[in-house]
């Protein structure tokens, strides 16, 4: 059964409205709204005033509004974010299982935004806009769809001067690495990102933030062609014969790679040129991806001493 608001807040009357709002002794903030922002789904959604109680669904959501300034804004968080520490002690309002819109509702939430993975939004777009809770759907496919979302993060909760400056700082780290990795030749990296268990590993496909940290690191995916989710073998990493060999994990995750069966046979194995990326830097599509791009630009060019000052 869908709540109404009315419901949806029965027995949070007691809330002290001063603890929920961090904004409620500043002075007036709502010049220039209503707003209206075209979400990822074409939706036209409709902002009231400037948001106070915000629930970003997901890491990249979450950190993105943090990066803006606007972490004490937060009112919750999923039960999988765990960045930035400012923020891990926030109410949590759903986990891998499902999202409670009773409980953002009893949060007194006057915005949510969420991207949609895990059954998200459809959880949550219909409850929210019986409550009259605005709700953003957005996507972080790209590189360049991250920064877009930035500004529209930004604009939709009166922090667009921050989302600008933001953007340009990233934008001004990816030319400055540019320009130092210009003269050096692009190496050929098979990324792996996970595995499938007996069914074979999992590379980054193309045209994705992933694979645009690797482009702007230097680095050109050996599985550039693969069009779906790239499940590949052991054998299609031999005959590919990368460069270099990168992995989204840890060092223990690097000794694993190297101690399969065979696997020392690919020449990058053999000649040690396997090294571990932070996942976070490189699979939260949020304002961390410049971070993996100066981690990878580190792995693929040891030499070049400044190529991470991104």
């Amino acid at each position: 059964m869908i709540l109404t608001r009315r419901q949806l807040l029965a027995g949070a009357a007691g809330l002290c409205a001063s603890a929920l709002d961090p904004l409620a002794a500043a002075p007036d903030r709502n010049a220039g709204w209503p707003r209206v922002i075209t979400d990822a789904l074409g939706r036209r959604v409709r902002i009231e005033r400037m948001p106070r109680r915000i629930v970003p669904v997901f890491s990249s959501n979450t950190e993105i509004v943090a990066a803006l300034g606007a972490a004490d804004r937060i009112a919750a968080i999923d039960g999988l974010t765990h960045y930035p520490p400012e923020i891990i002690d926030r109410p949590r309002i759903g986990n891998r299982i499902g999202f409670s819109p009773e409980r953002i509702a009893r949060l007194n939430a006057d915005l949510v935004i969420l991207t949609p993975a895990r059954h998200a939004a459809a959880q949550l777009m219909r409850p929210m806009r019986l409550a009259g809770i605005p709700l953003l759907v957005l996507e972080h496919p790209t590189l360049a769809r991250i920064l877009d979302n930035i500004a529209l993060i930004g604009h939709a909760i009166g922090n667009a001067s921050q989302a600008q400056s933001l953007i340009a700082k990233i934008e001004t780290g990816l030319d400055t690495l540019a320009g130092r990795l210009s003269s050096q030749s692009p190496r050929r990296v098979y990324f792996e990102t996970g595995a499938a268990g007996r069914s074979g590993f999992l590379s980054v496909r193309p045209d994705t933030y992933t694979d645009d940290i690797l482009r702007h690191a230097g680095g050109v995916n050996v599985f550039a062609e693969t069009d779906a989710l790239s499940q590949v073998s052991g054998e299609a990493v031999y005959r590919a014969n990368p460069d270099h060999i990168l992995v989204a994990g840890s060092q223990a995750d690097v000794a694993a790679l190297r101690a399969r069966p065979h696997w020392n046979a690919i020449p990058a194995v053999a000649a040690g040129r396997v090294d571990a990326i932070e996942r976070a830097q490189v699979l939260i599509p949020g304002p961390r991806v410049v971070e993996g791009v100066g981690s990878v630009a580190r792995a693929l060019y040891p030499d070049l001493a400044k190529a991470a000052d991104v």
